[in-house]
């Protein structure tokens, strides 16, 4: 489960979730988390690559209006 709330009223146990994975096997699902972690930290580390070109053709295209 990636982030949620637990509500329990009385005896009831409510669990909303955004992501979560199932299931009983837990090696299975120990693979399957660590999957989509490392899934998580390509999709970040393409997001920093894409964020640091951005902010160096902003900083190239700052600079030379500076110089105009």
């Amino acid at each position: 489960m990636d982030e949620g709330v637990l509500v329990k009223t009385g005896p009831d146990v409510l669990v909303s979730v955004r992501r979560a994975i199932s299931g009983t096997d837990l090696g299975h699902l120990h693979d399957m988390v660590k999957q989509e972690f490392l899934t998580l930290d390509e999709n970040e580390q393409s997001v920093r690559l894409v964020t640091a070109k951005l902010e160096t053709g902003f900083l190239r295209r700052f600079a030379t209006l500076q110089h105009e």
